[in-house]
């Protein structure tokens, strides 16, 4: 798209009022002034284009809830952003970003944050602030631990960090309550801490391509659980023929297996007591 036809368009806009501008995809290295003049957008898509920055301007779009930016060469967060402080969706993935500002706190309606694909290696201190954020995306990331700010994100229903370096998680990930889904494939997970199986609200739950051997029977305390995948991992317990049946099969694996225990035990008390 040329400056003048993004003019064009940017004019329209203005007679037209729309609360939505989809300008994805239109091979943009800059946005004109002209953007702030747009001040009742509710959405604006500028995603895969080819944007480093962005202008003063847009601060001026007060009223924006949605912003699309993944696909473009942003290595920083433009702070022009978090001046948007109606934004409830923010997506950044597939940028060049290895840090967050700890201005992103003023987002604080922030309900759905999407950092997939990016350079990033720890979160600021701030971010703890975005009480009401509700699914944080940060897939194919350069995570080596779940930074500790995200366990104070107690609102997070949905959490992707699949495809990092995560070698362990900590017991405080029971904080997070309210988690129905949980992406971790793809890192380098040897084991489940006990509090992780606190998490009874969960319903979808991938776990594949770790080091894990061994599935603890308190997985069965996870009552809520429709999805587990575990595929590519070196599973003893339950064997991975059985994991990768489901569920369902993992509970009627340590059923059996409980009530196998429960049958010798009884009979070594017999034993005993007949002896």
């Amino acid at each position: 798209m040329t400056d003048e036809q993004l003019l064009e368009v940017i004019q329209e806009t203005v007679e037209s009022k729309a609360a939505v501008l989809d300008l994805g995809r239109k091979d943009l290295s800059t946005l004109p002034p002209d953007i702030g003049r747009l001040t009742w957008l509710k959405s604006l898509d500028l995603s895969d284009n080819k944007l480093s920055s962005l202008p003063p301007e847009i601060t001026h779009l007060k009223n924006l809830t949605h912003l699309f930016l993944s696909g473009n060469k942003l290595t920083t967060l433009p702070l022009e952003i978090t001046q948007l402080t109606n934004l409830t969706h923010l997506f950044l993935s597939d940028n060049q970003l290895a840090l967050l500002p700890p201005e992103i706190a003023r987002l604080t309606q922030l309900e759905v944050l999407y950092l997939s694909h990016n350079w990033i290696n720890s979160l600021p201190e701030e971010i703890c602030q975005l009480t009401s954020l509700a699914e944080l995306d940060l897939d194919d990331n350069q995570l080596a631990e779940l930074p500790p700010q995200i366990f104070r994100l107690t609102s997070l229903r949905h959490l992707f960090v699949n495809d990092n370096q995560l070698t362990e998680l900590s017991p405080e990930i029971a904080q997070l309550n309210q988690l129905t889904s949980l992406n971790l494939c793809g890192n380098q997970l040897t084991s489940l801490p006990p509090e992780f199986f606190w998490l009874t609200r969960l319903e979808w739950l991938y776990l594949g391509k770790n080091h894990l051997t061994i599935l603890p029977p308190e997985i069965c305390q996870l009552t809520e659980l429709e999805h587990l995948s575990l595929d590519g991992n070196l599973l003893v317990s339950p064997p991975l023929w059985i994991a990768r049946k489901g569920i369902d099969a993992v509970r009627q694996y340590f059923g059996a297996l409980f009530t196998r225990e429960l049958r010798e035990e009884a009979r070594e008390h017999f034993l005993e007591y007949h002896w």
